[in-house]
């Protein structure tokens, strides 16, 4: 029961404090590093109740006489380092936690995945009925005077530019667009948001996997900028954002002014530092350490009984 109650200990540490890593100063300075801390919290959240299940059912049955004494004893030795309880309540909570909720998560994700990829099929489907290629600069062109910019992910990846960001940009601003949106399709960008959107619906009460969403969604923009500025200069990204902060896009899609614009403008205009090395490291074996705990707790006892007189792999 030690290893059950500190992989839930564990996770209840996660869901209260996780959270607190949106009003983090240094997110800003390594958007790449923070999506993968918040991306660390959430699956280890959810893998901590998980193997908090498994713990609670070793072993759910007792192993058949004709496998050997020796193997017998070593299964024992392995359910009296876990503390097993025969406990039907117990057993009960095991089986919903080790198999419930990751069913759950599975259909949500199934449900999250496919919803996705049917909004952009049709999206792209229309996209092909009313835009026209731009061979020089490799985009879909929609004539509307409206400036917008986006792009839809997917085998079929592709940047729509509409003709108002083409007459309203500048060559500068627009390659600054172009490489934004360029960086979203290459990095696969869709992904991460998708993650956190799949636990944010299956566990829709729970405060880390909402934060983790929204932060996410920010936090691949400033990715998206930093990629873009290897090609155009700060003023004039955060001028071509300006020039597209009233834009529109479909909800497939991923725009390139729709989220975060104040919060992009001002680290373009007032950048940052890099972060120093050793915060960077610190922030590295937090999130690595946020990952190993669970898998620690729960294979300490295996490991420990292993090494026991009755189970000796040495």
């Amino acid at each position: 029961m030690i290893a059950s109650l500190g992989l839930l200990s564990v996770a209840a540490a996660i869901l209260v404090v996780g959270p607190r890593l949106a009003a983090a100063t240094w997110v800003q300075q390594a958007p790449r590093l923070a999506i993968i801390a918040w991306q660390a919290m959430t699956v280890s959240a959810v893998a901590a109740v998980v193997l908090a299940g498994v713990t609670l059912l070793i072993p759910i049955t007792v192993l058949a006489g004709d496998l050997g004494a020796l193997i017998q004893a070593c299964a024992t030795s392995v359910a009296t380092s876990y503390g097993s309880s025969q406990f039907l309540p117990t057993k009960l909570l095991g089986t919903f936690l080790a198999g419930a909720v990751p069913l759950w998560v599975g259909l949500t994700g199934a449900r999250v995945l496919l919803g996705s990829w049917r909004t952009r099929r049709r999206l792209h489907r229309s996209l092909r009925l009313v835009t026209e290629t731009d061979s020089g600069l490799g985009v879909s062109v929609l004539d509307s005077a409206a400036p917008a910019a986006f792009c839809v992910p997917g085998r079929r990846a592709q940047i729509v530019v509409t003709r108002g960001a083409l007459d309203h940009l500048s060559r500068d601003e627009l390659n600054g667009v172009l490489a934004h949106e360029a960086a979203h399709l290459r990095g696969h960008h869709n992904l991460a948001v998708a993650l956190s959107q799949i636990l944010a619906r299956a566990f829709p009460g729970i405060r880390l996997f909402q934060v983790a969403t929204q932060e996410t969604r920010e936090l691949i923009e400033l990715l998206a900028d930093d990629a873009a500025l290897r090609r155009v200069n700060r003023v004039d990204l955060a001028s071509a954002i300006v020039s597209l902060a009233e834009m529109k896009a479909p909800a497939a899609a991923m725009a390139m002014a729709q989220d975060a614009a104040v919060v992009r403008i001002a680290r373009l205009l007032s950048p940052q530092p890099p972060l120093e090395p050793w915060r960077y490291r610190v922030a590295v074996f937090g999130a690595m350490a946020v990952v190993a705990a669970p898998l620690l707790i729960a294979g300490y006892p295996a490991f420990c009984a292993a090494l026991s007189d009755l189970c000796n792999i040495t």
